[in-house]
């Protein structure tokens, strides 16, 4: 009788987890579409596809050429400073850096500039020139963070394993 109740308790478990994934799934839909700031950024993953989002944004007033990826490279130079400053440009690259931030703040590009960094890179630009050179502020980068989010997900994959 032991082992039984252990089972329906287990399976009872397990409906219940189900269930709240699901709810969870469906108030994904209450975001606006195109907007990645009203998504629920309950994990890493959905902080990551969030910033993606946000650089899907593009301008029709902003070249393709200063559109910001994820690289973090922004391709302008100081004879583009008047284009990119007063073309609409600056106020959307702003945009979708504050987007970031607000939907994952701990985001890196691959140059491993921070989201800081490249506003500071574009505010310094617009008002003393652009050198074309980002220079992340911690060019090592920290390998900590990695653990601290993978480690509670490997903690918790065991417990449901076993």
């Amino acid at each position: 009788m032991d082992i039984a109740s252990t089972a329906e308790r287990r399976v009872c478990f397990h409906y219940g987890l189900l269930m709240i994934s699901l709810l969870l799934c469906v108030n994904r839909a209450d975001a606006e579409p195109g907007d990645p700031t009203g998504n629920v950024n309950l994990s890493p993953f959905e902080k990551w596809r969030s910033a993606y989002e946000c650089m899907q944004n593009v301008s029709h007033s902003c070249s393709d050429k200063y559109t910001l990826n994820d690289s973090g490279w922004l391709n302008v130079t100081d004879g583009d400073a008047g284009d990119f400053c007063t073309g609409g440009c600056f106020e959307h690259t702003k945009a979708v850096l504050t987007c970031i931030q607000l939907v994952k703040d701990d985001y890196k590009f691959v140059n491993r500039a921070t989201v800081q960094d490249v506003t500071n890179f574009i505010t310094n630009g617009c008002a003393s020139g652009f050198n074309g050179i980002i220079v992340p502020s911690n060019a090592g980068g920290s390998k900590i963070t990695f653990f601290v989010s993978v480690l509670p997900t490997l903690l918790l994959m065991s417990l449901f394993t076993a």
